[in-house]
């Protein structure tokens, strides 16, 4: 992490639209000349989501129900999350999420597990999608104490995209899914300050 992250206020910083950190006494951004690609890029490890059909069953922009799509949905959002694990394996690098399912009873509600990057037991969390998801995002439960600055929800603490995440999501939510919103949240947990994390994981332990 040294020399990636920088803070704010120095003169002669560019002015470039990038996620801004704030973390307690942290105020800075990373260094775009070092930074981890762009979200673009970032989840190109992702499979599309081919599958276009809201929770309820509704089928976008024409207003009928195809009940069924929605199974043949949550079916190819497990295979993507799987072939994303995969290729994450492949390369050597953490895998943060695993073990995605859809819960017995709630076909809106998945489970997953959190496995800290330092090592540990894994941390069983749910996740949630409204009646109107995919256009809007998913949201968790249980894995709050890896939200931080602008990527926590004031209401719950739990994990949000942030404001480009959001943006983001609005332009591609036709083709994205669970395994992409995780991959953003991955890339926030990866470029955390290294003090943070450890708290953070500390917490974690703390709260089991």
């Amino acid at each position: 992490m040294e020399g990636r992250f920088k803070p704010l206020f120095r003169p002669h910083e560019p002015n470039l639209l990038v996620p801004k950190i704030v973390d307690g006494p942290v105020v800075g951004y990373w260094d775009t000349s070092r930074a981890p690609p762009a979200p673009g890029d970032l989840l190109s490890d992702i499979p599309p989501i081919t599958t276009l059909v809201y929770a309820d069953g509704t089928v976008p922009g024409t207003g009928r129900r195809r009940h069924y799509l929605w199974a043949k949905r949550v079916a190819e959002e497990i295979a993507v999350f799987r072939e994303w694990v995969r290729r994450l394996e492949r390369r050597g690098e953490h895998v943060y999420f695993r073990g995605l399912r859809l819960d017995d009873q709630n076909p809106r509600v998945f489970h997953c597990y959190f496995y800290p990057p330092g090592g540990g037991r894994p941390i069983h969390f749910k996740i949630k999608v409204s009646g109107r998801y995919p256009e809007i995002p998913p949201t968790t439960e249980g894995l709050a104490f890896v939200a931080y600055g602008h990527y926590r929800k004031p209401s719950s603490g739990e994990p949000c995209l942030g404001p480009l995440g959001e943006d983001n999501w609005r332009r591609n939510w036709r083709r994205w899914g669970i395994a992409h919103f995780l991959g953003l949240i991955a890339h926030y947990l990866a470029t955390k300050p290294e003090h943070t994390i450890r708290l953070e994981e500390h917490r974690g332990r703390r709260q089991r």
